[in-house]
């Protein structure tokens, strides 16, 4: 019973705090982060199923590295992508956005280079679990199994692997440097060699890497992905950093103008991307109909959805926010935010799925052998060259025979891998090169000086031989 007396008002309820208005702010944003990376976690394995449902009945032939490696693998890379996208962003948010004056960095950048350096760590972690999980996958066996000698090989002979020994050591430095930095030109040169990490996979690793047109195919898809990131990066960070009157009136319109010229960028740049890893113009509209077509046109819907988001954002909610209302932004920016992090997913998947027939040609898998060297048609053979996403090996050896991917520039390192039930040599007629291959390992050897056609054989049967050309 109350014991206030008749008539008498009950006491008012006790003020709502600060405290207590941050704390639930923060476990509506936990609660959305949580549902967001579980939305995004299902529209990767969904793309993933579908950019390999033409592929996946050949990649059976190879030995499965487990559940683990197999869903963990596509999570691990979304995460270290998202991680990129959020360190570049929040470095250009410190950098270019809001640098301040007289080259010293006001708060809200100095709390966004904090930020930068958690995300760059995570990226770093992301980048170091993906090579393990990388290599675990080619050789079809679980991480634990994985040789040094083995990670060795991967880590200086291949270019996914040069790619992650040299994303960690940048994010390393971006972790440790981003922590420090209190001036503007400190913070663009974090930027610049954030930009450069980004670029590595693109540059070493990938269908781009193994394309005809290399230098172009690497060019156009390094102003993709860089603009891209920029792009996406630039928002978030704006919408997680930006919340000052500095950043409504400095750094918000610096980065419409901005965004206006990504998103160009990203688009031409995507579109001749494309072209070139699908093997021309005239390959574009068979490939429509394949599951890595349909990605590429669900990608680029999503790029033109945000592209119209992004004119209204210049018509309608930037003058609301430099009038002092910025509800609205937030709201539409953070809309704009998920569809740009549900295209990045999309491209994830895309990027790990195998070009179609014919598209993104890897060069001859060998020259016409020696007419006493018995080589199977290596046209004919859908194993020769294959692809193993971010790793395409040099030559690929299984149950059957030997299958040498294309030719290789005199002097530089070959990468053998055995997935056979046994151990196999290669050996020269010449004797140029003779290796051991332990089963379920990879190896490499250096290949000749000269220029040439060069007939190998090896056990564990005379049929297992082949034609390594070096160019």
């Amino acid at each position: 019973m109350s014991s206030a007396a008749p008539g008498a008002l009950a006491p008012p309820p006790p003020p709502v705090t600060d405290g207590r208005l941050r704390a639930g702010r923060h476990r509506r944003y936990a609660l959305a982060a949580t549902l967001g990376a579980m939305g995004l976690g299902a529209l990767l394995f969904w793309a993933t199923a579908v950019g390999a449902g033409e592929t996946a009945d050949a990649a059976t032939a190879l030995p499965s590295a487990g559940r683990i490696v197999e869903w963990g693998l596509p999570l691990v890379t979304l995460a270290g992508r998202i991680a990129a996208v959020g360190t570049v962003g929040t470095l250009l948010f410190a950098a270019v956005l809001l640098p301040g004056r007289d080259g010293a960095l006001p708060a809200e950048s100095r709390r966004a280079l904090r930020a930068a350096s958690i995300w760059a760590l995570t990226w770093t972690a992301a980048t170091a679990l993906g090579a393990v999980l990388t290599l675990s996958r080619l050789l079809g066996t679980s991480p634990t199994s994985v040789s040094w000698a083995s990670l060795q090989v991967f880590l200086e002979d291949t270019g996914a692997g040069r790619a992650a020994l040299l994303g960690t050591t940048l994010g390393l430095t971006l972790f440790v440097a981003a922590r420090r930095c209190t001036r503007a030109t400190g913070a663009r040169i974090l930027l610049a060699v954030a930009s450069a990490a980004v670029l590595l996979p693109v540059a070493l690793a990938g269908h781009s890497a193994a394309s005809e047109d290399h230098l172009l195919a690497v060019t156009t898809l390094g102003i993709h992905v860089v603009a891209a990131t920029v792009w996406v990066g630039g928002l978030l960070a704006l919408l997680v950093h930006g919340r000052g009157r500095a950043a409504t009136t400095t750094a918000a319109p610096r980065f419409s103008r901005l965004a206006l010229v990504c998103f160009l960028a990203t688009a031409v740049s995507g579109v001749v991307a494309a072209v070139l890893v699908l093997g021309g113009t005239g390959a574009v509209l068979p490939a429509l109909g394949t599951g890595y077509g349909a990605l590429l046109v669900a990608k680029t819907a999503g790029l033109t959805a945000i592209g119209l988001l992004g004119r209204q954002h210049r018509r309608r909610t930037l003058p609301r926010l430099r009038a002092g209302d910025g509800r609205g932004f937030r709201r539409f920016a953070a809309g704009e935010v998920g569809l740009m992090l549900a295209t990045v997913t999309l491209a994830v998947a895309l990027a790990a799925s195998p070009p179609p027939a014919g598209g993104a040609p890897s060069g001859p898998a060998t020259s016409a052998p020696a007419a006493e060297t018995p080589v199977p048609d290596a046209a004919a053979d859908p194993m020769a060259g294959h692809d193993h996403g971010d790793l395409s090996v040099g030559i690929l050896v299984d149950d059957k025979r030997f299958h040498v991917a294309r030719p290789v520039a005199a002097g530089s390192r070959v990468t053998v891998l055995n997935d056979s039930g046994g151990e196999v040599t290669l050996t020269s007629a010449d004797g140029s090169f003779d290796v051991a291959v332990p089963a379920g390992t990879l190896s490499s050897f250096v290949a000749p000086q000269r220029p040439g056609e060069y007939p190998f054989t090896g056990r564990p049967s005379t049929s297992f031989a082949d034609v390594l050309v070096v160019e």
